[in-house]
């Protein structure tokens, strides 16, 4: 069941994609959303692929399954995304700090501010799983 949806969810991508797409090269709308179309078309092919890839060959569905279901690939996954937090952290903070010497104080509020938010995150993420676990 969630193998099918995964493949219609592939197969709507790569439909709103094209329209997307379409209606840029005509000129109903603007490039960005040519580019997002072009894009959609790209991921859902990837993973239309995957999922046939998935439903077909025996080998790559068990590697999946392995990959997906190991707990050590799970505490690999979350260390990695612990690791990338604190370095967006530092160097967004730093890029603030930088920005505001060399005086491009318009874009100080964009890498505050983003500081600001991933701390923010942070904090009502912690309170959640605190009350969950």
């Amino acid at each position: 069941m969630k193998q099918n949806k995964r493949l219609i969810s592939s197969v709507v991508e790569i439909v709103l994609g094209i329209i997307l797409s379409t209606l840029s090269f005509t000129g109903m709308i603007d490039n960005y959303w040519g580019g997002m179309g072009t894009a959609l078309v790209v991921v859902g092919g990837i993973f239309l692929f995957r999922q046939i890839r998935y439903k077909t060959n025996n080998e790559y569905r068990q590697s999946v399954d392995v990959e997906v279901n190991d707990e050590r690939n799970k505490f690999i996954s979350m260390k990695a995304w612990s690791w990338a937090g604190y370095f967006f952290v530092i160097i967004a903070a730093a890029a603030s700090i930088i920005l505001k010497i060399i005086g491009l104080d318009e874009y100080v509020g964009f890498a505050s501010g983003s500081v600001c938010l991933i701390v923010i995150l942070y904090w009502l993420s912690y309170m959640v799983i605190r009350r969950k676990y």
